[in-house]
């Protein structure tokens, strides 16, 4: 229904285009015909307009051809009458439906005028070249909690690459929502990768892209089995060293007492202590199991392409997967799954999911808590510290550190 509808969203503003610039192109000498050939209608604008050609491919990235309209109409604009502010607000005002007024006017001439000030034309490119490169190239991220403390810290200010995964195309665009597409990657997603990504679990926005940003570390990748005994890590069985200088961990394996230092030479014992295996918490994922923080599992992390076979024991595990992240419907009815109103015992999965913990995971809402990452919810890969602040300090040493 999506898809037909942008198709049909596609075909009106094709049909308002030409209502609106035919005039265009046999004023020209161009076969009235050309008006209609996608792209190439395009190119040969950029001619009449004496426009750079590579300026069709801008028309055509998300996002950015909105305000390539808004140049374009300035342009056309001009070449039916003189601009003026009264013409350019009539302009605006009916979205660029003037210019079919305009073309289809039999008393108002072409006339050859279509140059706009080289002010109005910087702040529109400086405009767009920001957009392309926050929204397809990369993004600066804001560290507000102390979830992957001390990897990073509050106030840690990231440079964020959005190719390194893939780029994904924004799903949003004004009032118009696209279906989900993501450019091939540079580079597969790895054990210990630290990642940005939109909180799933935030279910305020229907739009994934409109999600809150989250960073966590990639524990668990599509096809791992995850269990955590004790507060030590096992992925497929091995006990698994993870990346994380926080104090409280990288002595994970002893569990020992130790000391930190505070302010006036004070000396405060800190222990880290095991929550016991038969102690349920609250609010971890999923809800049926006497699990915790430091003994979670063990939990099958699913890949696209798994078949799923559904049972009590595992329902509340796979149930947001089959209806929140797949939109699928659920029901159980008399020890029978019902999905999409067809009985089945099985489920086959459409899109990676991946396991994320912060690195101080004493204080980190992560996987344990709302369960598995879809691979369309990532956002990048932080790359660097570009600089970090401390309330009113600045921390010098941080600048321009590599992110591991």
């Amino acid at each position: 229904m999506l898809i037909y509808n942008i198709l049909i969203l596609i075909i009106i503003l094709k049909v308002i285009y030409f209502l609106g610039t035919y005039k265009l192109y046999l004023n020209n000498g161009r076969n009235i015909i050309i008006a209609l050939i996608p792209l190439y209608n395009i190119i040969i604008l950029m001619k009449i307009l004496k426009r750079p050609i590579w300026w069709s491919i801008l028309c055509y990235i998300p996002i950015i051809y909105f305000f390539m309209y808004i140049l374009l109409c300035l342009d056309i604009i001009s070449c039916f009458v003189t601009r003026n502010k009264k013409n350019i607000l009539i302009l605006i005002i009916t979205f660029g439906a003037y210019l079919i007024f305009l073309n289809l006017n039999k008393n108002i001439k072409f006339i050859k005028e279509n140059s706009h000030s080289p002010e109005l034309r910087s702040l529109i490119f400086s405009i767009i070249l920001s957009f392309i490169i926050k929204l397809y190239i990369f993004q600066i991220f804001f560290i507000p909690s102390s979830s992957m403390e001390k990897s990073l810290l509050i106030g840690d200010f990231l440079f964020v690459s959005k190719f390194n995964y893939g780029i994904r195309i924004p799903i949003t665009q004004l009032l118009i929502k696209f279906p989900y597409l993501r450019l091939p990657s540079l580079k597969k997603i790895n054990h210990n990768d630290m990642i940005v990504f939109n909180f799933p679990n935030d279910f305020k926005s229907k739009s994934i892209d409109k999600k809150k940003y989250y960073i966590k570390r990639c524990i668990g990748l599509p096809g791992d089995n995850l269990i955590i005994k004790n507060g030590l890590l096992y992925i497929n069985g091995l006990l698994k060293k993870e990346k994380t200088n926080s104090l409280l961990f990288k002595v994970q394996k002893k569990l020992k007492s130790f000391h930190i230092k505070r302010n006036e030479n004070k000396l405060i014992s800190l222990k880290k202590e095991i929550i016991p295996n038969s102690l349920k918490e609250t609010n971890i994922f999923p809800e049926d199991k006497l699990w915790n923080r430091d003994n979670y599992g063990p939990i099958y992390i699913p890949k696209k392409g798994d078949c799923l076979y559904l049972n009590k024991k595992n329902i509340f595990i796979y149930k947001d997967l089959i209806t929140k992240y797949e939109n699928n419907s659920l029901k159980l009815k008399k020890n029978v799954f019902i999905i999409n109103n067809k009985k089945t015992f099985k489920y086959l999965v459409k899109k990676n999911y991946y396991f994320m913990l912060g690195d101080n995971r004493e204080n980190s809402l992560d996987s344990r808590y709302w369960g598995f990452l879809p691979f369309d919810h990532i956002v990048g890969k932080p790359l660097l510290i570009l600089f970090s602040t401390n309330e009113f300090k600045i921390r010098w040493n941080r600048f321009f550190s590599l992110i591991k």
